[in-house]
């Protein structure tokens, strides 16, 4: 478990138990920013196998 899972659970036990009056949104914000950067690196993955299939096909 990583720190943007353990962040997310302690946030909606505190929304739950009243602790905090953010919105849900704010609550599972780390989950957030950590879906984006996954698919961020994953866009950039996909991107580095074409370029290389094509700089094999020129071969």
């Amino acid at each position: 478990m990583g720190l943007c899972e353990v962040l997310t659970i302690i946030f909606v036990i505190c929304k739950l138990l009243g602790i905090v009056a953010w919105s849900w949104w704010i609550v599972f914000l780390p989950e957030i920013i950590a879906v984006a950067i996954y698919i961020i690196i994953w866009i950039f993955r996909i991107a580095r196998v074409i370029k290389a299939n094509r700089w094999f096909d020129k071969l």
